[in-house]
């Protein structure tokens, strides 16, 4: 989706606006710890993700993420940790990046992905637990997008691109032309989707290493394939949203796992990160389902649902309407775990046989990823982070955490944590406003500091408590001396399907009514500068930047990263053809939307802001030429601007100096124009 992160609440409506901060006073931290965030410490943070239980629920695995500053990369190191005590321990070296971690069902292997010595793409590797050095499993050809194990541990089914063919046109000084047929052409991060680009279906035989086509090649897309409890089958999705105007985008095929004809089961509507779950006895299928209506497919909140095999009849778990859930894991007895994104949380729930939905832990901390079972007393592992702690692997049992890992434990100790307060207040509308407000450093009550609107992007997805990427960021701007709002404008998950569906064909109307309203209480309450009043954000963030600053010129600084402000100037050369379709039609069939939707190039001249434009040059779901198109209006009309590229980086920047420089820019761009 485009264009893609507890507290004391604290509601001021603007009519209360005399009574000043008084609700704000005394948030401040019992004790300050040493020092506010600096960006070495948000380069140090470790990111913990993939986590994988074994079947006796006792052991997880997990990768931690961390800088090599020397090579200017990231790497990913896989981890195990046991729930019933004792250290972590590392498994994977140092100088190769290893991810998606995983054990055998009979409890012998941990594979992993990794790519070394004269690799071209990663492989898949085995460490047998009784000891040993890994070992490569087979050289496959092609990349490998996601695998599974047979529930007799002898097989493991593949899903990876066809490999692309040899021969003399691979040579880089003389490449083939790239020949389209498809509607939709491009991906980020792949660019041009070729038909060498189509992820298929394999068979990997653990013995031998030798891998079985299971389905043809061709121009389609298959995912989220999963054994069937006995071995027997294999379910999967087949992605059509080459074609844009269809709703039902994820087709589900069942077939059987020696390969063969497949079966069509059901047509669902699409939702990113899909997942299948067969029941106990191989009769249903749960997975997420979006909404059948095409004008808003681009803003469904995933939800729930059963699909019978032999009927094809899908029915929604009705405990799940009206909720954003994703990443099902299946439970025994029939249960699934889900993740809930809830006004500002994101917690850990569990969904019984009967459909019943429970959430599973108070939300002081915010679950990002959970698996397995409780083993006894011990517990469940999830991966869960604080406005003041970074992510850790945690137990969950009887609604508690308890850490299990320390890996940014004594990094966080270091820093003086900016505290984050939830506030509501009330648009002109009547539309109920959320957000939280991250205080400055040094926060006293009574004084006003300079103030940035932080945009979350997306626009689905919200501003949630917890650690992640995005509200280091926050931090960060805190540590500056910059009070930070961020608000769950409408098209925000968390706040039930109608808010989400609210800015279908309505871009930058009742989002942009939103954030105002939100530094409009900043202000009346005593809190924000209005002189010192700054605004930005990445991806849909950057867009709604674009619009807020065509409207109003009492932002003294502003900050568009991977945003546009001409959407005429990108159909046909970003990713989203499908969404245009479905929800304004294409320019010639609605022009006056398209023109409405460019209003800040088309009425640039109104722009007064000082604005620093950042984007990568391989970005294909918001290419760079929205912001390039920006700075040249702002340059031409005399504006203070900047125009930042990244060579060859994507939407989401990877180059660890890149990251890097990005913080700097930004932060030195409000301290121009914001302090004095």
């Amino acid at each position: 989706m485009r264009r893609s992160g507890a507290g004391l609440r604290v509601a001021l409506a603007l009519g209360a606006a005399a009574t000043g901060l008084s609700g704000l006073a005394g948030l401040a931290l019992a004790a300050e710890a040493p020092r506010p965030i600096t960006i070495d410490d948000i380069m140090a943070v470790k990111r913990l993700s993939a986590l994988q239980c074994s079947a006796d629920g006792r052991s997880a695995l997990y990768t931690v993420n961390s800088v090599d500053a020397k090579k200017d990369k990231r790497r990913d190191a896989v981890w195990l940790a046991s729930l019933t005590g004792g250290e972590p321990l590392r498994l994977t070296g140092e100088d190769e990046s290893s991810s998606a971690p995983a054990f055998s069902p009979d409890g012998r292997w941990i594979s992993f992905l990794s790519k070394r010595g004269d690799d071209k793409l990663a492989q898949l590797w085995l460490l047998d637990r009784r000891g040993g050095e890994a070992r490569k499993l087979g050289e496959v050809k092609g990349d490998i997008l996601d695998y599974r194990w047979s529930p007799d541990s002898r097989t493991i089914l593949l899903t990876k691109t066809d490999p692309v063919p040899d021969g003399p046109e691979d040579d880089k000084d003389r490449p083939r032309p790239v020949v389209v047929d498809d509607v939709l052409f491009k991906r980020d991060g792949s660019g041009f989707l070729v038909a060498e680009s189509h992820s298929h279906l394999h068979a990997l035989d653990v013995a031998s290493g030798k891998a079985t086509q299971l389905t043809p090649s061709g121009a389609s897309d298959e995912s989220a394939a999963e054994w069937s409890p006995d071995g027997s089958r294999i379910a999967y999705f087949v992605d059509h949203a080459m074609d844009p105007a269809a709703p039902a985008t994820q087709w589900l095929y069942v077939m059987p796992a020696s390969g063969g004809p497949a079966r069509l089961v059901a047509k669902v509507p699409g939702v990113a990160g899909q997942a299948l779950i067969w029941s106990a006895d191989g009769r249903t299928i749960s997975h997420l389902i979006g909404t059948a209506s095409p004008k808003v497919a681009q803003y469904a909140q995933p939800h729930l649902a059963r699909t019978d095999v032999a009927t094809g009849q899908t029915q929604l778990v009705s405990s799940t309407d009206n909720l954003f859930v994703s990443q099902p894991v299946a439970m025994t007895g029939g249960r699934i775990a889900v993740i809930v994104s809830e006004d500002r949380r994101e917690l850990p729930a569990i969904v019984d046989r009967s459909g019943k939905l429970q959430r599973v832990s108070d939300g002081a901390l915010g679950v990002t990823v959970q698996c397995g079972e409780e083993a006894g007393s011990a517990g469940r592992a999830v991966i869960a982070s604080s406005d003041t702690a970074p992510a850790e692997v945690y137990a969950l049992a009887g609604g508690k955490l308890r850490a299990l890992t320390s890996h940014n434990a004594a990094l966080a100790q270091k820093i003086a944590w900016a505290p984050v307060r939830d506030f509501s207040t009330k648009a002109s509308d009547g539309n109920d406003v959320h957000g939280m407000v991250t205080l400055p450093a040094g926060y006293a009550a009574g004084r006003r500091y300079p103030t940035v609107l932080w945009i979350h992007g997306g626009p689905n997805g919200q501003d949630a408590h917890g650690t992640d990427g995005y509200s280091l960021m926050r931090q960060w701007l805190s540590a500056q001396g910059y009070a930070v709002l961020s608000v769950n404008y409408r098209g925000s998950s968390g706040r039930g399907d109608a808010y989400a569906h609210t800015l279908a064909a309505d871009w930058g109307n009742k989002d942009v009514l939103d954030l105002h309203t939100a530094v409009d209480w900043a202000v009346s309450s005593g809190l924000a500068d209005p002189d010192r009043l700054g605004v930005g954000g990445w991806s849909y963030g950057g867009i709604l930047t674009d619009f807020l600053i065509v409207r109003d010129n009492r932002f003294k600084a502003a900050f568009s990263g991977a945003g546009e402000g001409n959407i005429l100037a990108l159909f046909g050369v970003d990713e989203y053809v499908q969404q245009y379709a479905q929800e304004i039609g294409a320019p010639w069939e609605r022009p006056d939307l398209w023109i409405k939707f460019s209003e800040p190039l088309l009425k640039a001249d109104r722009i007064k802001t000082p604005t620093l434009f950042m984007g990568g040059t391989a970005d294909d779901n918001v290419p760079i030429a929205g912001g390039q198109q920006m700075y040249q209006a702002l340059r031409l009309l005399g504006v203070p601007t900047q125009l930042v590229a990244y060579p060859d980086e994507t939407h989401g920047l990877v180059r660890p100096s890149f990251q890097r420089d990005r913080l700097e820019r930004f932060a030195a761009w409000y301290a121009r124009y914001l302090k004095r």
